[in-house]
Formats: C-alpha cells, structure tokens, sequence
C-alpha cells in the first residue's frame, strides 16, 4: 500500500471527512486480507471443527467489509456513482447483472427459516425442561443430597458435547432460486433428534425399576405410581413423564374403574409434562421436573451457518452445545426390561 495511514499520523484533533473516507479504505483493505489469510489457511486444516471455525470468522470478516462500505458508500457520493457505472460496463461486456441492493444472500434467510421450523416441529423433551445457559465449554455438577440438610455431595466438570448437523444445496439452485428449503426442515428435524437423544443418554444413572407388559390399564397405572412415589420421596417438584410411542398406545386403554383413559388418569398426576418419544425405545423415564433435580445445560445456542462450496454444492452446518445436568439421580426412575 503506497499512501500514508491516516491512523499513525500524529494528530491533535478529529479526521476531516476525506480523512475519514481513507480511513475506512483501509479498514475495508485490511478485511479483505483478514478474508485472504483465513480461506487460505482454512484449505489446508484437515480437522473440521477448526476448518469450520475459520471458515466462520471469514464469512463474519465479508460482514465487517459490507458494514464498512456501507459508510463509505454514505460519504463519498462519487463512489457511489462509478460503483454503478462499473456495474453498468461489466454488464455490457458479460450480461452479468449487479446492483448494490441485490440482497445477494436472501437464500441463506430462507434456508435457516426452514430450519428452525424443522427444529421446532422436531424438539419434544428439551421443550418442558428447566434450561440454563453458560458462557463456557464445560459445566459443574453438583450433586445434591437430600437428608436433615440439604447439601452438595460432590462436584464435578463435564465437557458440553456439540451436536452438528451438515446439509447442502446445489450452486445452481441457489442461484437461480429453485432450491427447495425442505432439504434444511429435514436437517433442522435431524438436530433435535440428535438433542433428544444426548439429552436421553444422561437419564440411564438414574434408578432402575422393572418395566411389566402393561396388558391391563391396572398394571400401567400401577407401575407408574409406583415410580411417582419413589420420585416424590425425593422432592415434591412437579413429576414428569417420558415414554416411546409404542408405550404410549397402550395408556389409550381404558380404565375400568375410572371409565376415564389410563393417559388421562395420569394426566393429573404427571403435571410436569408427558412427552412421547421415539429415541427413549423400550423404557418409561419418570422423574421430577424441577431445576433442583436437572436442567439443560446450554454452552452454545443453535445457529447455522454457511461453510462455503463444496463440488456443485453449497455446504451449511448447523450446532449447538448441550447436555442434562442430572443433580439427583434418586430422583428419576428408569423403567426398562430386564435382560
């Protein structure tokens, strides 16, 4: 760079406007190489976490450089003029169209739209969960106990996991606007899946009770008081429920003495929520919903960003960082088969 930065002149009062307008050249200078130096260093890193963070911190450096345009763009109207003209040339010799409110990524809107709704048709359990977010890669445990005082018996750190969900979309798509944003529904369907089943996964330490047949609606009833009561010796928080759906259907039996369904019998006892999953498979978790008992523990909330080409294809990826923070394992009851 050949002229003089204004920045390093020494000075004793504000920059005149075209001081002003040399100062943000430089900073959108200094972007684009920001840009250069992390996409070239990102094609050589064979670990994708870091390949994706790079990636990442570039795209965010594109943002920083439209932000400085912007204000150039504001003071200096003869830049705005010649940005047109060039567009016109460029157009005249190629057919390529540009135009300063082109919007240029207004799929990727469309695409993350698509994918929350996808997410949220997706989530069942994290939805009645106690959640709490933390500015960091790990969480503390701590474990409680519950006696004539109530008090912590251990703690511990445990690393959030991060759930990652890739998809792409055809370039030519994209471009010309046929892409179908179903693709990313499904992607945002996939995550919360991944979330139910992480989430699960922390469940299995608590106490175990064995899972009957439930071939009456008085067995199903019975065992899950049964489990309603162990939880309740625990804490008096709000019980909650969290069943697959081929133990679902039998709760739709009626019961003979209440005339009522067993589900709705148990409606009222389950105040906390009763969530039907597919992930949770042959086992009926039954605990208290309450933060003293567990949360969800957020290190990083879902977003989804743009990862760049990939063949004919466009890559975008999408995560999260969360476990079950299980407090007190006495107060969930696993009910499961034995095998």
């Amino acid at each position: 760079m050949l002229s003089i930065n204004p920045t390093v002149i020494s000075r004793d009062k504000p920059y005149t406007r075209e001081e002003l307008m040399e100062v943000i050249r430089l900073a959108i200078i200094a972007e684009h190489d920001a840009i250069n130096l992390y996409e070239q260093m990102a094609r050589f890193i064979e670990d994708e976490d870091i390949k994706k963070v790079f990636l990442d911190i570039a795209r965010e450096e594109k943002t920083h450089v439209g932000e400085f345009t912007a204000l150039l763009l504001k003071l200096d109207e003869e830049q705005v003029e010649e940005l047109k003209k060039g567009f016109e040339e460029v157009k005249e010799m190629t057919g390529i169209e540009t135009k300063l409110n082109d919007g240029g990524n207004d799929y990727f809107e469309v695409l993350k739209k698509a994918f929350m709704d996808g997410v949220e048709r997706g989530r069942r359990i994290i939805n009645i969960l106690p959640k709490t977010k933390v500015h960091a890669q790990s969480y503390r445990v701590d474990l409680i106990e519950s006696g004539e005082v109530v008090s912590v018996s251990k703690k511990e750190f445990r690393e959030i996991p991060l759930i990652t969900q890739r998809f792409s979309i055809g370039i030519r798509e994209l471009k010309d606007g046929s892409f179908d944003p179903s693709v990313a529904t499904r992607a945002g369907e996939l995550i919360a899946k991944a979330e139910d089943k992480q989430i699960l996964s922390r469940f299995d330490a608590g106490k175990k009770m064995e899972l009957g047949d439930w071939e009456t609606s008085d067995e199903c009833i019975e065992q899950l008081m049964k489990a309603a009561g162990e939880v309740s010796k625990v804490t008096s928080g709000k019980l909650a429920m969290i069943i697959s759906p081929e133990r679902f259907s039998k709760l739709l039996k009626v019961h003979d003495k209440s005339g009522k369904t067993v589900i709705e019998v148990l409606k009222e006892v389950f105040s906390g929520g009763i969530v039907v999953s597919p992930e949770v498979e042959e086992k009926v978790i039954v605990f208290a919903n309450t933060p003293s008992v567990l949360d969800v523990v957020i290190g990083h909330e879902l977003e989804l960003n743009e990862i760049g080409p990939e063949n004919d294809s466009v890559v975008f990826m999408a995560m999260e960082a969360l476990d079950l923070r299980l407090k007190d394992p006495k107060a969930v009851i696993v009910l499961e088969k034995s095998k």
